[in-house]
């Protein structure tokens, strides 16, 4: 009998596999980066078929076979394509930000300040959508700096960012705030210098 691993996870993208099963990239708090296979997930009458949509942030329950993870459940937390729906830019920031995390994510090991990186922006952006479509609107310069700040974050948990003091204080924790963010906008430059200087040095 296998054991169940139960643990929260963001799925980071999916692939057909077989008439009706997913191959899903899924990022989660205890056990790092899994790839695991849903199966009927494609059928209009599964149960698990909305839980585990691209960019679903949801608690999973996990098993391990000799053909490798298998998902045998899934309760929805929230879904960040619906949360930032009404704002494109920012969700398209994301999308960047969790193909980075599969492409960087090599093999299955748990980082807890990487997903509390991406828990956090999440909610944050969450957050700040709900106050755009209720008349607010978003900052000059928010996506752009909040997006260094994401990518940043995920380099440095995963070990590809240099100790340059002009980022120590964008990764020091996984919280945001406004004065952080404006922060960024002055350093945006050698920032971007920065972080594109890590993603070639990965060589991934």
């Amino acid at each position: 009998m296998h054991h169940i691993y139960h643990t929260p996870g963001f799925v980071l993208a999916s692939a057909p596999s077989g008439e009706a099963n997913c191959l899903l990239a899924v990022f989660t708090r205890d056990l790092g980066m899994v790839r695991a296979t849903a199966s009927g997930t494609r059928l209009l009458k599964s149960k698990l078929r909305y839980s585990l949509q691209d960019f679903s942030y949801c608690d999973l329950a996990l098993v391990r076979g000799e053909g490798g993870w298998r998902v045998t459940g899934a309760s929805l937390r929230s879904n960040i394509f619906e949360s930032l729906r009404s704002e494109p830019e920012l969700l398209r920031v994301f999308g960047r930000a969790l193909a980075l995390v599969v492409r960087l994510c090599v093999g299955e090991e748990k980082n807890g300040a990487l997903f509390a990186y991406l828990e956090e922006a999440a909610n944050f952006a969450a957050e700040r959508a709900r106050q755009a479509a209720a008349g607010r609107g978003l900052p000059r310069d928010f996506v752009r700096n909040f997006e260094y700040i994401v990518v940043l974050r995920v380099l440095a948990s995963l070990g590809y960012l240099g100790d340059s003091p002009e980022s120590a204080a964008f990764v020091a924790s996984p919280y945001f705030n406004d004065d952080l963010l404006a922060d960024m906008a002055a350093h945006s430059v050698r920032i971007l210098s920065e972080i594109n200087r890590s993603i070639k040095e990965s060589q991934l």
